[in-house]
């Protein structure tokens, strides 16, 4: 009998115990489901929302020509890097906003350069980063041979994403009716007649912006170098082909008044793009930023077809003529950037599939993982009818010889106000000639100090 009791007694102590433990964690799992758990390896549920990498992206196409909608894109794709789209003008304004802003430390994660002297500038100054340290991204073989001439000492400081050319747009209906066909290969001297033909009341018979000027010399001289330069190493500029240049222009203006003189161009700062497509001057020198106006028939109305011409060499016989053209719209990452790592996946990405929306400003995307026919359709959707497309795209995916300057952004410069003396007849031609390559070489002596 005293055995039966002790059993009991045991019994009970047993159960009471289990009471406990069971309440205890019956109490410990309610506590753990009111609250969060900051252990290491909580419920992800559970876990504090970590705020997105917000990322600044430079460029100088109009947000609403499509590089908004490409950030838009990637903005839904990426909720945990957000880019922010900011415009700057590509003029030299522009420009000194962008470089203040990155030497001020505003946040700039990425910019645009539209020209290497700009580019090789802000490497200089620190402010873009090499390249060199990402290794997924092979820039030479998405881009091709051509991407090389971006390269800064042998690094590249940015990702060239288009292909582009400058090029010269024409009115096809005032062609027919003076019964000219689209160029093909011409010179200046031709360019001249057709402007002499073209010209009429009201109507210039080609116009173009300062830079223009220099694509002719430019593309006489970039076959023996980049640079500019003889192979020994002195100015190329004095030569038959820049004082040609500067004169069939310098004719232009005040022979033949077929092309708006330099100090009214300077003075009235005329939108050229919206002249060509109102039927103020016959012909537009440009590139295909025009494809932004010229694709805008609801705020640029016109009835008239556009045909596209190469740009005009100097003389018919020259068989070493390099197009002004190649890879373009190079997109850097600022050396002082919080977020490298997300502007390079960006970059990535914008490069081969993302910057399609631009396809329809005229923007060739000049990755070879992009697919070229749904660049070409976005460019002429709906818009067929009112192009020569047969000239456009002979132009625009021909086989022209391209290559870009190299020249320094002093000497650049330096050159403009040469270009306005020659086109106000302060100076001849000739004195013009000589005079770009004095400064050239004394450009080129004060680099070798």
């Amino acid at each position: 009998m005293k055995r039966k009791n002790s059993i009991y007694v045991g019994a009970i102590t047993l159960f009471t115990v289990a009471s406990v433990l069971i309440t205890g964690c019956s109490s410990q799992t309610e506590k753990s489901l009111q609250t969060p758990s900051t252990s290491p390896t909580g419920s992800a549920t559970t876990a504090p929302k970590k705020d997105p990498v917000k990322l600044t992206m430079w460029g100088a196409v109009p947000a609403e020509s499509g590089p908004q909608t490409a950030v838009d894109n990637w903005n839904k794709l990426h909720p945990e890097i957000q880019v922010e789209y900011v415009r700057f003008v590509n003029d030299d304004a522009g420009n000194l906003k962008l470089d203040t802003a990155l030497v001020s430390g505003q946040q700039v994660d990425m910019y645009m350069n539209y020209a290497f002297n700009t580019l090789e500038k802000r490497v200089m100054a620190g402010n873009a980063l090499d390249l060199s340290s990402f290794k997924d991204y092979n820039i030479d073989d998405k881009m091709g041979s051509g991407a090389a001439i971006w390269k800064k000492d042998g690094k590249y400081y940015g990702v060239p994403t288009k292909k582009g050319l400058s090029f010269v747009w024409l009115n096809k209906d005032m062609l027919d009716a003076k019964g000219l066909p689209v160029p093909t290969n011409w010179s200046l001297d031709d360019m001249r007649d057709y402007a002499n033909k073209l010209k009429g009341d009201k109507v210039w018979g080609v116009a173009e912006s300062d830079y223009y000027f220099t694509v002719p010399i430019n593309g006489s001289l970039l076959k023996q170098s980049l640079l500019m330069t003889k192979p020994d190493n002195t100015s190329a500029f004095d030569n038959p082909f820049t004082l040609k240049t500067l004169q069939v222009y310098s004719d232009m203006m005040f022979k033949d008044k077929s092309i708006m003189p330099h100090t009214e161009q300077i003075t009235s700062k005329p939108a050229l793009d919206q002249m060509f497509v109102k039927g103020e001057t016959a012909m537009l020198f440009s590139t295909e930023q025009i494809f932004r106006t010229t694709n805008n028939l609801k705020d640029f109305p016109r009835k008239f077809k556009v045909a596209a011409a190469p740009a005009p060499s100097v003389t018919k016989d020259q068989t070493d003529y390099m197009y002004n053209g190649g890879l373009g719209d190079v997109l850097t990452i600022n050396s002082k950037s919080k977020y490298k790592d997300e502007a390079w996946q960006f970059i990535k990405w914008y490069a081969d599939e993302g910057m399609l929306p631009l396809a329809k400003g005229g923007r060739v995307p000049s990755s070879k993982d992009f697919k070229a026919d749904q660049a070409v359709k976005a460019m002429f959707e709906g818009v067929e009818d009112t192009y020569d497309l047969e000239s456009v795209k002979r132009v625009m995916f021909g086989s022209l010889p391209l290559s870009l300057t190299q020249l320094d952004a002093k000497t650049s410069s330096d050159f403009q106000p040469v270009y306005d003396k020659v086109f106000t007849q302060k100076i001849t031609p000739e004195e013009g000639s000589k005079e770009l390559a004095r400064i050239h070489n004394d450009n080129l002596k004060a680099a070798k100090k």
